[in-house]
């Protein structure tokens, strides 16, 4: 679907956070579904959607989960629940009480009803990666929109959205902040088939903001 991977390079970590902010404010009070990264880089965001008191009456997805206990505060949930206050009411969370493989068509059930997502905001890792998504992956190729995956660090076993889960998603921001993104941003602007490449595929729009000049 999509031809053109767009970048935009902000001065400052915080004027990049303030783009994806103002992206989010846009297409949020009309979206159906939407999915959220975790990590630290979008925490702040977050923070800021739970101050504004937004009306909010879609579904958030969690991007991918790291598969601990449910009450683990390592779990995306956790963080990204905590930073959206209020909002988290709205978020579907991968059910880790179940076994991978039951979470996995548990979520896949559900996911049915609630794609194509109308945005996603996503992370790009040191290594190129996006959500649980590796370079490698065979995740990156499979007809499923969830899979058990083993990321490279711990937690290793996780549950993620593949890039068919994004089929058809309307717009896609991803979000790469900091000196140790840059190598994965160069890769990615120079065309090499990184997972955020596979994802930004799927989409009708596909931007990276970011505070590091890439060209």
């Amino acid at each position: 679907m999509l031809k053109t991977l767009r970048f935009r390079t902000f001065p400052t970590p915080e004027a990049a956070r303030e783009g994806a902010l103002a992206w989010l404010l846009e297409g949020l009070p009309w979206a159906r579904t939407g999915v959220l990264a975790g990590g630290e880089t979008p925490l702040p965001l977050y923070r800021a959607l739970a101050e504004r008191g937004l009306g909010f009456r879609g579904v958030f997805l969690l991007s991918d989960e790291r598969w601990l206990s449910p009450e683990d505060p390592g779990t995306n949930l956790f963080a990204v629940g905590r930073a959206l206050g209020p909002l988290a009411q709205h978020l579907l969370p991968f059910p880790l009480s179940l076994s991978p493989e039951a979470a996995q068509e548990w979520m896949e059930g559900r996911l049915l009803a609630l794609l194509p997502p109308d945005f996603a905001l996503l992370g790009i890792g040191e290594d190129g990666h996006t959500a649980s998504l590796f370079p490698g992956s065979p995740a990156l190729a499979s007809s499923r929109l969830v899979e058990v995956v083993h990321g490279p660090k711990p937690p290793a076993l996780r549950l993620t959205l593949t890039p068919k889960a994004f089929r058809g998603v309307r717009r896609v921001l991803f979000l790469a902040l900091g000196e140790r993104k840059r190598q994965a941003l160069k890769r990615l602007f120079h065309g090499e088939d990184l997972p955020p490449l596979r994802v930004a595929q799927e989409a009708q729009e596909a931007l990276v903001y970011t505070d590091q000049e890439v060209e």
